[in-house]
């Protein structure tokens, strides 16, 4: 498909339990921590961050253009898939692919993949804009930041707003 940006991606090795680097995945509320350079206004779109059906809403600092993401499918523990729309009137389709592999050298393999199917005048402007080169720089840099914080065990994640403000009971009626 010529319209298609992508797909790109970055892989990395890291010296910790695949089960381990997946738990971590598949809380949602991790990717402002592993997108900080790339990503803003980062907010959940349900309280329950975790798993199918958890997803955000960010913009992406490049060109302040909102984003949408979702968790679709998982194949535990090597596979956690995101779709989600972007662009002018959300109508360009993203996926983003977080693959977790056993190496031969008893590390975990690590690939995370992105791509973009733009619609309409987006197909014009994703060729144009050549994007594939910067998104290739952001992941290289997310799955760094993945393996250093996994290897450093430094897992803890912060409070993430949730769309539509708090939603829990304060206990006024």
């Amino acid at each position: 498909n010529q319209s298609l940006m992508g797909p790109v991606y970055a892989e990395i090795d890291i010296d910790a339990p695949r089960e381990q680097i997946f738990d971590y995945l598949l809380d949602i509320s991790t990717r402002p921590v592993l997108f900080e350079d790339s990503i803003s206004n980062f907010r959940l779109l349900r309280l329950e961050s975790r798993g199918i059906g958890s997803g955000a809403r960010f913009q992406f600092k490049r060109r302040s253009k909102w984003a949408d993401t979702a968790i679709t499918a998982v194949e535990e523990p090597f596979r956690i898939s995101e779709r989600g729309v972007t662009g002018n009137y959300n109508k360009t389709k993203t996926g983003t692919e977080w693959e977790i592999a056993e190496s031969p050298a008893g590390l975990s393999s690590v690939r995370l993949t992105f791509w973009t199917e733009p619609h309409g005048l987006g197909k014009r402007h994703d060729r144009l804009t050549g994007g594939s080169g910067w998104h290739t720089r952001q992941l290289k840099q997310a799955v760094r930041r993945l393996r250093d914080l996994i290897e450093a065990e430094n897992t803890s994640t912060d409070r993430v707003a949730t769309a539509g403000g708090n939603r829990h009971a304060t206990g006024v009626l």
